[in-house]
C-alpha cells in the first residue's frame, strides 16, 4: 500500500481529494490536515510514501512547508489553482503538481509517477515459481503459482486472479474474496503470466480477461465490481483484443 497524507485547508478540495485516494485499491490514507502547522507536526511520525500539499495555506505556505520538512521527505504532488506555482515545486524535488480543478484522470498520472519514485527505492524482487507449465496447458483449468506473501509460499490458482496493480517492486494481487501483497516486479509477472489470458490494460495493472465484465470508455469493470482505467498507451490494444470477441 502506498500510504497518502493530505494537507489541504479547501473543504472541497479535500474532500475530492479523499473521494480520489479511496478510489484507488492501492492507496491508503492515514490522516487529513487543514492546517499545515499540524500537518508539520504530525507527518514525520506518520511516514507517509507521498504528501498532496496544496502550495496556498495559511500561516505555512505549501513551499515554507517543504522548506523546513525534513529530509529526506516523503514523495509531494502539490496542488494549486495556480500553475506558475509548479516550478517554484519542482525545485524542491516534487514529484508532481496538480492543477485545480483536479481530474480524476490527472490524479493517477500523479499517482502513477510517485510509485515510480517509491520504486526506485524498493529492494530487489523475487519471482514467483511456478509448478505447471502455462504453455502446455489446454484449458488452463487448475493452473497454479506459487507466490512468496508474509515469509510464506502460497500456492494461488490462475482462475482466481481477477486482477493486478503494481507497487514499485511489488504486485497487490486480487482474487474474488480478499488480495495479497507479493514482492514481485509487473514486468516479471506479465513476462510468466500467459498473455492470452491476462491483458495489460495500464503500466502498473493486469487484468484477467475473462474477468473483464464491462468496458465503458476508458474504464474497466471487473466480475469484482472495481473500476480500472485504460492507460493511454494500451487503449487501442485493449479494444482490439475485446472486439475479437465482439458478438455482432
Amino acid at each position: 500500500m502506498v500510504r497518502c497524507a493530505i494537507v489541504e485547508d479547501e473543504p472541497l478540495a479535500q474532500q475530492l481529494l479523499e473521494k480520489y485516494v479511496s478510489r484507488v485499491s492501492s492507496l491508503e490514507l492515514t490522516a487529513t490536515f487543514d492546517d499545515a502547522i499540524i500537518a508539520f507536526d504530525q507527518l514525520p511520525n506518520l511516514r507517509p510514501d507521498v504528501i498532496f500539499l496544496d502550495i496556498n495555506l495559511p500561516e505555512m505556505s505549501g513551499m515554507e512547508f517543504l522548506r523546513a520538512y525534513p529530509l529526506p521527505h516523503p514523495a509531494v504532488v502539490m496542488t494549486t489553482a495556480n500553475p506558475a506555482h509548479a516550478l517554484d515545486g519542482f525545485e524542491f524535488g516534487v514529484t508532481d503538481y496538480l492543477l485545480k480543478p483536479i481530474t480524476f484522470e490527472r490524479f493517477l498520472k500523479a499517482v502513477g509517477r510517485v510509485r515510480d519514485k517509491i520504486s526506485s527505492h524498493s529492494p530487489a524482487a523475487t519471482e514467483p515459481l511456478p509448478l505447471s507449465n502455462p504453455s502446455s496447458a489446454t484449458d488452463g483449468k487448475g493452473e497454479f503459482f506459487y507466490f512468496k506473501t508474509d515469509k510464506k509460499l502460497e500456492q494461488i490458482i490462475l482462475d482466481d486472479i481477477v486482477f493486478v496493480e503494481s507497487l514499485g517492486d511489488y504486485v497487490k494481487v486480487f482474487m474474488a474474496d480478499r488480495y495479497f501483497v507479493s514482492l514481485l516486479t509487473m514486468k516479471k509477472l506479465a513476462e510468466t503470466l500467459p498473455s492470452d489470458r491476462f491483458l495489460r490494460i495500464h503500466r502498473s495493472c493486469l487484468v484477467q480477461l475473462s474477468h473483464i465484465k464491462m468496458l465503458e470508455g476508458n474504464t474497466v469493470h471487473t466480475s469484482t465490481g472495481h473500476q480500472l482505467i485504460l492507460g493511454p498507451n494500451y487503449r487501442d490494444f485493449v479494444k482490439d483484443t475485446l472486439k475479437k470477441r465482439l458478438m455482432n
